[in-house]
């Protein structure tokens, strides 16, 4: 019976004592928080999602650089991964630039895109 009673004490005494406290953060209103993307990099399992890609989401990621950032585009295609496929592929290509040309790096992503479907329909056929 001591030892319940010593119990229910501790246990009562330790709830007391171990109490939460609300801690209250204040942030200065004129902080602003930017952040940057640098890098982008796709690795598709097949041509057709390398298709589908959306130029202007990826224009849009790197709205918050500066224009004098550098920022680079990787593009990928590893076909080994997918069990449908008649040829299996793999090769990648990367773009780089100063984010204020983000319309010619698109541009030459596109270009590239468009080299890495050739090669998988070349060697398909």
């Amino acid at each position: 019976m001591k030892k319940v009673a010593r119990f229910l004490l501790f246990f009562f005494t330790l709830t007391l004592v171990s109490q939460q406290k609300n801690i209250e953060i204040k942030e200065d209103v004129n902080t602003v928080t930017k952040a940057k993307v640098t890098s982008l990099s796709f690795n598709v399992d097949n041509v057709k999602e390398l298709e589908k890609i959306d130029w202007t989401e990826i224009k849009s990621i790197f709205e918050t650089n500066a224009a004098d950032e550098i920022i680079k585009l990787t593009f990928g295609i590893n076909t080994n991964k997918s069990a449908n496929e008649k040829v299996k592929i793999s090769g990648k290509f990367s773009v780089e630039g100063k984010t204020k040309s983000i319309n010619t790096l698109i541009k030459k992503s596109k270009n590239g895109i468009k080299g890495l479907i050739k090669i998988y329909t070349n060697y398909q056929n």
